[in-house]
Order: C-alpha cells, then sequence, then structure tokens
C-alpha cells in the first residue's frame, strides 16, 4: 500500500466525528515492521501533528499529549510494534483515541466504516477488495451497520455484479451459468469470495442440507420443491430427498420462472433439471388430472397438449373437461409458448362440442332454419375458421394431423353438407327467392338507409366484400369493445347468385335492378360497375353524397377529409380483404388470415369516421359471404356444365336465357329483383357443389344459395357522441373478498370476486397478484388471475389463489401489500394495493 493511499484513509480518520466529551482527534499508529518509517516524514495531514514515538519517549510524548498540546488533532506514529498495556506509558491514552493501521484488513474496515469485531470477516477477502471496481461496486450497497451475512451477500453480489445486494438474484446468476454450462462467476467466487459463505447462506435461506456444494444438486432442490406444490400425484420416491419444506425455494423458483428479463435462461434450467430427472419418461406414469397445474417445466404443457390432442382425435369426448384445462392452463408460465397448440385444441373441442349438441340440425321450416342458424349455427363455422387459423400456425402440424382430419371430415361431410342439404330441401318448395320475416338485401337501402337520408342525417355504409355473418358476430363485439358506441347486429337474406356485381349493386338505392344480356348489373339506366357509378347512383336520391374505396378514404390526411367530406351526408365507403384473398386461387387458403386482417382494418375505418369526421351512425355489411373449406372437391361433388349457354358463369352458378335442364341443380328466376320480367335464371348446383371448370382454386367459393353465401350481416353502430359516457366499453372489477388483513402462516390462501359478468360492454380483466413490502421487493410467488366469466352465477366468478410468503423476518409493525397489477396496460399498471399486516406464528426467521 503506497502513502497515497495511507493519507487517504488517515484523512478519512480524522474526519469522523469527535466522541462524546472530546475536542480533537488523537490517532495511533503503530507500524510494527516500520514500513514507512523513511516515508513518514513526508506525510503531510493538514490540521494534524505528527509525533514520533519510541522506545524511550513514551513519557515525553504522553506528557505532550496530556499537558503541552491539549486541542489539536495529533497522529502518533510507531515504527515498533505495540507495547503491552502494563508495558505502556500511553496505554490510558490510547483507550479514549483511535488507532490506525496499515494492513489490508484493517485499511478495508477503516474506508467502510466496519466494526472491529468483524475483522475476521473482512480478513478473509483481501483479494476481493484489491479491487477499486470491486470495492466501489461494494461500498455502493450501503450495507451499514455491518454484519457478517450482510459483508458476505455484498462480496457475492458484487462478483454477480449485481446493481443491488440480493442472495436470490446471486443464486439465480450461477444457476444460469450452470444451465449454460460456464463456470466464471463460480470461479471468481472461490478465487476472490469465499465458496463456504455461499453455501452458508444458501443453506439458510433455502434449506439445502446436502453435505456436497454442489449447484446442480441445488437445482434440482429448487425446481422439484417447486413442482411439489402442484403435483397432484406422489413424487418418485427417489426425488422426495430433493423437497425442501423452506417457502423460499418456491417462492425463489415462481419469481425466477415469471421474469421476462431472464425468461430464456429459466427455459435452459428448467431443460437441464428435467435432464436429470428423465421427466419424459416419469410424466407418462401420471395422468392428465395430476400435472394439471404443474408449471415448473415445459414438458407437462407437451405431456397435456399431446394427451388431449390424441384423445379428441379418438372420438374420447369430454370436450367441455378438455376446454376448462385449456383454459386453466392460460395462467401458467408455458401458456405463451404453446398458445397455438393450446388455441387449436381449443376450438378443435368447441367445434366438435357443437358438432354433438347440434348433431340434428333441426329446423322445420325455412324460416325457423335460418333463424336457427343466426342463433347457434353459424358458431360451427367460426370455430372451424378460429381451428384452421390456429392450425396453420403450428410450427409442427404432423401431430396433429389426425385431429385436423377429425375436424375436416365432421365440418365437410356432416356440417356443411347436412346443413345445405336441409336448405336446399326447403328451397325446391319455393317459388320465389325470400324467407318469411327476414329483410332481403334488395331491401337494403329501404330498411337501413332511407331515414337517414330523409331526415338529412349524415350517414355511413361501409360495405366489405366476402364478411360472413359468423365473421361480423367477432366484428360487432369487438366494435363494442374497442370503440365508444353501441353496435347490434342484424342478419338479411343475401340475393343469388351470391356474388358481386349483384350483392353490391342490391345495396344501392333502386326501383329495381336489371340484369342486362352482357350480365352487367344496372340501376336506373347506369352500370353498378365500379366506384363512380356507385357514386352516380347515390346522387339520385342524395346529392351530398360520395362513393370512396378504403384504400383511398385511408390514404387521406384529416384536413383533406374534412374537406372531401364537409356537408356530405350519405357515404358509402368499399372495402375489400377477405374476398381480395380468397377468390385467388394463389392465396384461397389465407381467407381466414385475411379475416383477421379484415377486423383490425374495419375497427380503424370506424375510429377514423369517429374521429376524422365526426361520423355518429355507421352500418358495415356484406355483398356476399362464402364457404371455404380445406380439402379440395370430390369429382362426385362437381356437377357438369354440359352444354349450357351461359351470359355469365362461375363455380357455384350460371346465369342463363336458356332452358336447360342440369342434374343436380336448383333453379330461380331473377324475376324477385325487379319489377319488370326477365327471362334469365340462376342455375345453382345443390348443396356445396361446384361446376367442373379449369384452373385451380375451388376451396373458397361463392355464388351459390348456402347459408354461409347468403346470410349477409348488418352491423349498426352509433358514435358515443350523443351517449352517455357510462357506455363506453370497460373493464370488469375485481374485489378481494378476504375480510382479515392480517397473515399468519407462510401459505395463506385469498378469494378474489369478479363483481359483474362479461358482456356487451364489460371487457375481461387480467392481472398479476403478489405480496411486496414496503419499497417494492416482491415477498411471495405470483399468481395470474383471468377474471372473464360470463356467467350470472356467481359462485362462477370466484377465484381462490394461494400465496406463499418468503421465509424471512418480519416486523408486525410494518405493512406489507398485496400489489394487484393491469397485464393489458404499457402505463399505470398497477390496479390495487392493498396493505396486509404479517405476524408469522411459525417461520420467518431468516435475516441478512
Amino acid at each position: 500500500m503506497n502513502l497515497t493511499e495511507i493519507k487517504k484513509s488517515l484523512e478519512r480518520q480524522f474526519a469522523r466525528e469527535f466522541s462524546q466529551g472530546s475536542v480533537r482527534n488523537i490517532v495511533f499508529w503503530y507500524d510494527e515492521e516500520g514500513v514507512f518509517a523513511g516515508d513518514i516524514d513526508n506525510l503531510e495531514l493538514e490540521g494534524v501533528k505528527i509525533i514520533k514515538l519510541y522506545d524511550n519517549n513514551m513519557f515525553a510524548a504522553k506528557l505532550y499529549i496530556e499537558e503541552t498540546d491539549t486541542a489539536g488533532n495529533l497522529l502518533v506514529y510507531s515504527p515498533l510494534p505495540r507495547p503491552a498495556n502494563k508495558e505502556n506509558w500511553l496505554t490510558d491514552t490510547i483507550k479514549y483515541s483511535q488507532t490506525f493501521s496499515a494492513d489490508e484488513t484493517s485499511l478495508n474496515m477503516l474506508n467502510f466504516k466496519i466494526d472491529s469485531s468483524l475483522r475476521h470477516v473482512v480478513a478473509r477477502y483481501k483479494l476481493f477488495f484489491r479491487s477499486s471496481e470491486r470495492r466501489k461496486r461494494f461500498e455502493g450497497y450501503q450495507l451499514a451497520p455491518y454484519t457478517e451475512a450482510k459483508i458476505d451477500l455484498g462480496v457475492l453480489s458484487t462478483l454477480s455484479k449485481l446493481p443491488a445486494p440480493n442472495l436470490d438474484h446471486v443464486v439465480r446468476t450461477l444457476l444460469i451459468e450452470l444451465a449454460e454450462g460456464e463456470t466464471t462467476i463460480y470461479d471468481s467466487i472461490v478465487k476472490l469470495g469465499n465458496i463456504d459463505a455461499l453455501w452458508t447462506l444458501i443453506q439458510r435461506a433455502y434449506g439445502y442440507g446436502f453435505a456436497e456444494q454442489s449447484l446442480e444438486k441445488l437445482a434440482i432442490m429448487l425446481l422439484v420443491t417447486h413442482l411439489s406444490h402442484s403435483v397432484n400425484g406422489n413424487l418418485p420416491k427417489e426425488w422426495q430427498t430433493y423437497v425442501s419444506s423452506n417457502s423460499n425455494c418456491f417462492v425463489f423458483v415462481d419469481n425466477f420462472m415469471k421474469n421476462t428479463q431472464v425468461w430464456n435462461a429459466y427455459n435452459k434450467l428448467a431443460g437441464f433439471v428435467a435432464d436429470k430427472l428423465n421427466l419424459i419418461e416419469r410424466i407418462r406414469k401420471w395422468n392428465i388430472d395430476d400435472i394439471i397445474d404443474c408449471d415448473t417445466f415445459e414438458e407437462f404443457d407437451h405431456s397435456i397438449i399431446s394427451r388431449i390432442c390424441a384423445n379428441i382425435s379418438l372420438q374420447a369426448g369430454e370436450y367441455e373437461r378438455y376446454r376448462m384445462v385449456i383454459r386453466s392452463r392460460r395462467n401458467r408460465r408455458f401458456y405463451r409458448q404453446f398458445e397455438t397448440e393450446y388455441d387449436t385444441l381449443l376450438y378443435a373441442c368447441e367445434f366438435l362440442e357443437l358438432s354433438l349438441k347440434h348433431a340434428g340440425l333441426p329446423g322445420l321450416t325455412m324460416a325457423k332454419l335460418f333463424k336457427n342458424y343466426i342463433k347457434t349455427y353459424y358458431r360451427l363455422d367460426g370455430s372451424y375458421r378460429h381451428f384452421l387459423l390456429s392450425y396453420d400456425k403450428l410450427a409442427e402440424q404432423d401431430r396433429f394431423m389426425p385431429l385436423f382430419e377429425k375436424v375436416e371430415n365432421s365440418y365437410t361431410n356432416w356440417y356443411l353438407n347436412e346443413l345445405s342439404m336441409k336448405w336446399c330441401a326447403f328451397l325446391d318448395d319455393e317459388t320465389t327467392w325470400q324467407v318469411s320475416g327476414v329483410t332481403s338485401q334488395q331491401g337494403f337501402y329501404e330498411k337501413y338507409v332511407r331515414r337517414f337520408v330523409s331526415n338529412n342525417e349524415r350517414l355511413v355504409v361501409i360495405i366489405s366484400d366476402g364478411l360472413r355473418y359468423e365473421s361480423a358476430v367477432e366484428l360487432n363485439a369487438m366494435l363494442n369493445g374497442e370503440q365508444k358506441g353501441t353496435s347490434k347486429l342484424d342478419a338479411i337474406l343475401g340475393v343469388i347468385p351470391s356474388y358481386t356485381a349483384l350483392g353490391m349493386a342490391s345495396l344501392l338505392p333502386h326501383k329495381s335492378i336489371a340484369v342486362t344480356d352482357k350480365a352487367d348489373i344496372v340501376i336506373d339506366g347506369i352500370s353498378t360497375k365500379g366506384t363512380e357509378n356507385r357514386e352516380k347512383i347515390l346522387k339520385l336520391v342524395k346529392e351530398e353524397s360520395v362513393a370512396i374505396t378504403y384504400e383511398n378514404f385511408m390514404s387521406l390526411t384529416k384536413r383533406q377529409l374534412t374537406e372531401k367530406f364537409s356537408g356530405v351526408k350519405l357515404i358509402y365507403i368499399y372495402h375489400n380483404t377477405i374476398d381480395a384473398r380468397g377468390d385467388n386461387a394463389a392465396t384461397e387458403h389465407e381467407v381466414f388470415e385475411a379475416t383477421e386482417k379484415c377486423f383490425r382494418e374495419l375497427a380503424g375505418l370506424v375510429r377514423a369516421l369517429r374521429n376524422n369526421i365526426s361520423a355518429i351512425n355507421i352500418l358495415i355489411t356484406a355483398d356476399h359471404g362464402y364457404i371455404y373449406r380445406r380439402t379440395l372437391l370430390a369429382e362426385r361433388d362437381k356437377t357438369p356444365k354440359e352444354d349450357a349457354i351461359g351470359i355469365e358463369s362461375k363455380r357455384r352458378f350460371i346465369l342463363t336465357k336458356a332452358d336447360a335442364d342440369i342434374q343436380g341443380t336448383q333453379v330461380f328466376s331473377l324475376n324477385y329483383l325487379t319489377k319488370d320480367k326477365t327471362d334469365i335464371r340462376a342455375i345453382i348446383p345443390r348443396v356445396t357443389n361446384c361446376y367442373k371448370v379449369q384452373g385451380s382454386g375451388s376451396c373458397y367459393v361463392h355464388g351459390g344459395t348456402s347459408l354461409q353465401e347468403v346470410v349477409i350481416p348488418v352491423i349498426k353502430f352509433k358514435s358515443d357522441k350523443n351517449l352517455r359516457r357510462s357506455m363506453s366499453a370497460k373493464k370488469v372489477s375485481l374485489s378481494l373478498t378476504n375480510l382479515s388483513r392480517k397473515i399468519t402462516s407462510v401459505i395463506t390462501h385469498l378469494t378474489f370476486f369478479q363483481n359483474e359478468p362479461v358482456g356487451e360492454k364489460l371487457l375481461p380483466l387480467r392481472v398479476t397478484a403478489y405480496f411486496a413490502d414496503e419499497v417494492g421487493n416482491r415477498i411471495s410467488n405470483e399468481n395470474i388471475i383471468i377474471a372473464e366469466s360470463t356467467s350470472g352465477n356467481p359462485a362462477e366468478r370466484t377465484y381462490k389463489e394461494k400465496f406463499t410468503l418468503k421465509d424471512m423476518a418480519y416486523d408486525k409493525a410494518k405493512e406489507y401489500y398485496l400489489i394487484l397489477k393491469d397485464e393489458d396496460k404499457l402505463v399505470n399498471r398497477e390496479y390495487a394495493r392493498i396493505p396486509f399486516v404479517i405476524d408469522l406464528v411459525f417461520g420467518g426467521s431468516i435475516q441478512f
């Protein structure tokens, strides 16, 4: 140690406050080997006089200190060992003075103001304190007043390069190294720290009881202990020796596994331990109920997914049970990793359960079958859409292939076929295209638009090409949940053939619709093809009208929108995302993905209309629906076109004036569209068959009479500008029902209540719940609560959660907090902070 460091250390010592009754500082320095005897004369300390002490001047020095200079700061330096008290004239003086030593341990104790009783602790860290960088980090922890455990923890935390001293984080760092096959930090603890001190702390904190100092055994003990809290079956006998009764093990693993900053590191560690346990083989001996709550290892998710997939593929039933299992996994750690797999299973179960429930597809009349479709049967189309959407995202589809084949076969050969056969049978008895009590698509303007035009109120009509009724149900719910307004859904009967040109024309104002010999659709002598022509037709009923495409509307700035739509009362916006993708052989399998995009675009369009042009009344509808199935049509399901001469010919229809009797078809006159009689007829294959035509692409089709094609949605959205603020969507609320705010056990159960069922304007709430101390340090595991029940039964809106506290010292005079955080918020996430008193009857013995 050089003289500069000596000077700094002495200056700090002389800068200390005077002891009680003192007016100065006196420091004795016995340099027993005389290392600094030649340098002492060069030492300059401001305001301090240096006295040299030898064997022959002790009495003189005492007189000088006690009689001559009684007010000044003094450094008494001796190049000799300190004499025994009985032989030392200055013993009494030393008792009320300070001592200084230039050995490393003494200087370190002096620098950090560590009590002399801890000298043996500081002495074992000589190498550690030789680095200025390490000393700086250690000092920054502000560990005073020091204890042996605090010093040990400070050294370990410094070597682990932690921002704050924390044993959990030290252990976590070492375990991450273990999983990655590294030993850098552990080696530095062996070299610069004290490995025995590390394992002493580990034993005290986690109950580690093995004689061997093994990180591998520690990792196994921690994760097996965590697993023991959730597995319903017995652990293997050879694992039970690794189970610790210390609650810190469970809390440590829980906080580690749910920390997003070390997400991948935990995956590696869990994988490492799973391999050591040969977990894959052991899981096979548990049944699904034994592992339904297990969250420690991803192997449990693999097993649950495989079992559910196999069982429902083999028609095991119990679909609602499996749906409950899948839903219960959503608040588990690995759910996000397997979300696609779980969604695929969830929608398969939903579809198959609906298939059983509606096996007969009852509907005694055409009107009743139509009503049943819009009430319940549409859900089969929706669950099939979601199933395929998830299935297509799977990284590995092979193990799901039997399930895919089961769902596809049921949807195509049972649902589509049976429903269409029943519907076609009713059509055989009808003389015109209509359903009793249901508005026809060509009556859209009269029912939904005319009153706004007559009252000179602004109305926006959005027509989304190919938006099916089942998809519109979902969009309607989104608008109710996200938008500031109210949204309601109607269903009307689409035109046939159910294709774009005729569907778009039917939504325009008209007295009659004519189809020319060239298949052009004409209203009042104006072709309905193209946005410009449609605007001309709108202006016949309202001069202040605009027709525009979605792309053109969204490309305008707010100023341009204001200028273009100022004074405009009737706006038709044409949107084409679903049909553009589906009606193309190269992209038809992306139609369900396009539907998700359609939802986002239409929700954004509604917001833009509301915010940028102050639109209040908005209608969203479609020109037609469609049929989609993943498997290609078999030859037996394709209808020969014969030699029928048509003015328009597609896969699902032929428009013709000729008399044609094609087997397996139904013929409909287009007289229902116009007051003027026409000899044009639509010839449509029965059920879901298509005509044989050249070219690829027959999975996505429309133009026929199936309910999927002709049940047309009409969403009526009204902005909240004229509504009460209370009509805006908000999340359900969650309350803690336990009356006591005192915890007396390391393990405690709390009950939460979802105050309202999820509904039209009440959205689900997802929160994380955990306990923390006054400064925000987590002291328990974390639970995820998903409040999403739609039930009116209070018992079904109750959530009981288990909390495990860390085994540490708690002060019953202080408050601790149950923290609830809204998972969906980016800022201001804290949902509730509920104070608790913790007064443990047992436990709470670990202190640092």
